[in-house]
């Protein structure tokens, strides 16, 4: 039994033992997690919040339907929608995916620093960067604080603009 199976049988154990599980992915996958949410969904769960705990990125979720309506099977590993023995969607449920791993992206970045919080982070990094640099004189400094300061602004704008870009995926989903 390979990994994504032994994966996808631990999962399948989880739903059909409770009424809300966490996924979590140490190494803050969207993507895999974004598999598992659909694996999930497929028996009976839904999509409830996903947040950052450190480096690790955790999904909530809540069953749909009654307990009764469980249909787990002990010994089965396949997936409707996946590749047999694998975490890789078929190209009919890919779009699903695709949207789970858009929606968990979204509410993992919404947990995070606001931008004016993370600009005087930056700022004050620049500001450091330059008074090291002062020793060799102040054209040297100030010429690392305006690189330095500009550097992070273009991260910090494009950091931006990933998010509007899935919020707007999002939304024109919903």
């Amino acid at each position: 039994m390979n990994r994504a199976e032994r994966r996808i049988l631990a999962l399948l154990r989880q739903l059909a033992e409770r009424d809300f599980v966490v996924l979590s992915d140490l190494g803050g996958s969207p993507r895999r997690l974004a598999l598992l949410t659909y694996v999930a969904e497929q028996h009976g769960f839904r999509y409830a919040e996903a947040h950052r705990v450190s480096r690790a990125l955790q999904v909530h979720l809540v069953r749909t339907e009654p307990a009764d309506a469980r249909s787990h099977t002990a010994g089965a590993v396949t997936v409707r929608g996946l590749r047999p023995g694998t975490l890789r969607p078929l190209p009919e449920a890919a779009p699903a995916v695709r949207r789970l791993r858009d929606r968990i992206e979204l509410d993992a970045l919404a947990g995070d620093l606001s931008v004016r919080a993370k600009s005087m982070i930056m700022t004050v990094c620049a500001l450091f960067i330059a008074l090291f640099l002062l020793v060799s004189g102040w054209q040297a400094a100030l010429a690392a604080f305006i690189g330095a300061e500009a550097l992070f602004l273009g991260f910090l704008y494009l950091e931006v603009v990933r998010r509007r870009r899935l919020a707007r995926r999002v939304q024109t989903v919903v």
